[in-house]
């Protein structure tokens, strides 16, 4: 019953990230195949899924702003793909932030292996955010 529970947890988390935009909850959710501008007001919410597989040592990271406009909400969280079952399995990390002030800001992240300090990114994606 308690795997059924976070199986469902992470379907919600799924379909959240299906759509750019506005959520329901009043969330706005971005993600690779969305990237682009982001608009918000000040105090909305924004949500950055972003496919990842930390079996293979890889992860995403924020390249940090000066005077940001966007307040990171914890750390990101990474959810292993439930339904596959194989070793190796992806999953997604979801980043969360809180629009904090008006201004603009470049949201930058990083795919890459932590430990790898003079190595290219494996891939990078980049939000242009608006807060009004």
């Amino acid at each position: 019953m308690r795997r059924l529970g976070w199986v469902l947890g992470f379907a919600i988390v799924l379909s959240n990230g299906l759509a750019a935009g506005p959520a329901p909850n009043g969330v706005t959710v971005v993600d690779e195949k969305t990237a682009g501008d982001v608009n918000l007001k000040v105090g909305g919410k924004l949500e950055v899924h972003l496919e990842a597989n930390h079996t293979t040592g890889y992860s995403w990271g924020q390249v940090l702003v000066e005077k940001p406009v966007l307040q990171k909400q914890g750390k990101a969280v990474y959810y292993e793909y439930p339904w596959d079952g194989r070793v190796g399995v992806g999953g997604m990390e979801v980043w969360k932030f809180k629009a904090v002030q008006a201004g603009k800001q470049s949201l930058r992240f990083e795919y890459r292996r932590p430990w790898e300090k003079t190595a290219s990114a494996a891939k990078t994606l980049s939000f242009d955010v608006t807060v009004e």
